[in-house]
């Protein structure tokens, strides 16, 4: 399992597993996580979940594992994802949020991953 970040949040207090921080946007860690899906690695986690429009928040975490081929459905769910993340920043661009709302987005993004983690481990 790879965890794919540009959460600060999630690279602090994630000491237990792989985690590939990187310092770029939204759309940046689905183009990251498009390549990686091409080396054969597979989604574990949605691109776009949460409710929080890909628009408004700065932060995506995305879970993967690696596969022995290319997964179709992984590299058809992440352009999907890109494509719609896309929309959203040309039709209006992610504001420059104050540190305090950057924050509240950080913990957003971390939450949804560690309940996401805390499913995977029960399924």
């Amino acid at each position: 399992m790879i965890i794919i970040t540009n959460n600060p949040k999630v690279k602090e207090e994630v000491q237990d597993r792989e985690v590939l921080f990187k310092d770029t946007t939204y759309i940046g860690i689905l183009e990251t996580s498009r390549d990686l899906i091409h080396e054969g690695y597979e989604l574990l986690s949605h691109p776009l979940y949460g409710s929080v429009k890909p628009n408004e928040t700065p932060y995506r975490t995305i879970i993967l594992k690696q596969g022995n081929r290319l997964d179709i459905n992984s590299l058809t769910l992440i352009e999907e994802a890109i494509i719609t993340a896309s929309k959203f920043q040309n039709n209006k661009k992610t504001p420059a949020w104050t540190e305090s709302v950057q924050d509240d987005f950080r913990v957003i993004d971390y939450d949804i991953f560690y309940n996401t983690i805390q499913r995977m481990q029960y399924e």
